[in-house]
């Protein structure tokens, strides 16, 4: 059952923006490209059985770890985390290290080392198949670098042979791959045909519009093959120096980035709430 909300994606970028320059830390980019996909996954699904660790509820795997500041933020917005322990995020002695770990209450698998998550996120669905429990979802998070390793699709291939219908990828499709455009790597555009190949049924999304992702995920549950929803998004979103910028991903944010960033927040939230 879904979790209602009562934050908007700018309440989460400030509390990102916040941790980030308390720490110190990276990633600013490829957090900031996520916080709406995150949020749809976690309002598609009870996240009082997941804090909780019911044992049939929905798994949330992200397997882009380093988007760990946003999924934290979101969790506690959720209800899944206090928010008290944002403010250790990637501080000495802290749980909440920069990249998303088990220990983590609410976290189901560490990750970091890119293209591991979708393979936890396959088993999870075919345990809970085999307990009984096979129309609760299953929802990986990667980037679209990230699916370039090629144990994605020996997940995928799996998923597809056993027509895992609970279980729903999610591509963080920013176009930036490390420190230059995702398709000057390996360019597997348009993205939707080789998932298709694999026989997923294929959504794409605006991925900074929360709604449109949740009803396609909405939309994939309800069909007996496995799900993709490409998530076309902006690596820096609502951060202007930092759109589209392989290198600020990598910097940290200082007094005068952090005011200059929220005051942006600020006159979006005031247009927002003029119209």
């Amino acid at each position: 059952m879904p979790t209602s909300r009562d934050f908007s994606p700018v309440d989460v970028r400030r509390t990102v923006l916040t941790m980030l320059h308390r720490s110190r830390a990276s990633h600013l980019g490829s957090n900031m490209s996520v916080i709406e996909v995150l949020m749809a996954m976690y309002s598609s699904v009870d996240c009082e059985a997941i804090r909780d660790q019911h044992d049939d509820r929905s798994r949330v795997v992200i397997s882009k770890g380093h988007c760990a500041a946003a999924t934290y933020a979101v969790m506690a917005h959720h209800g899944i985390l206090p928010f008290e322990a944002l403010d250790t995020y990637h501080l000495d002695g802290s749980l909440l290290q920069g990249h998303v770990s088990h220990a983590v209450p609410g976290v189901e698998h560490s990750t970091g080392s890119l293209g591991h998550g979708l393979s936890v996120a396959v088993g999870c669905a075919m345990g809970l198949r085999v307990r009984g429990h096979g129309s609760t979802p299953v929802f990986a998070l990667c980037g679209d670098g990230e699916i370039q390793e090629g144990s994605i699709w020996e997940a995928l291939m799996l998923a597809g042979h056993h027509r895992l219908g609970s279980l729903v990828l999610l591509v963080d499709n920013n176009r930036i791959s490390n420190i230059t455009d995702t398709a000057s790597v390996i360019d597997l555009n348009p993205l939707r045909r080789p998932f298709e190949g694999f026989d997923m049924d294929v959504r794409e999304a605006d991925g900074h519009d929360v709604d449109q992702i949740a009803s396609a995920i909405s939309d994939l549950l309800t069909t007996p093959s496995p799900g993709v929803v490409i998530c076309n998004t902006v690596k820096g979103k609502d951060v202007p120096f930092a759109e589209n910028s392989a290198l600020q991903n990598y910097k940290p944010l200082d007094d005068g980035l952090l005011a200059d960033a929220l005051h942006y927040l600020d006159g979006l939230e005031s247009r927002a709430g003029a119209r």
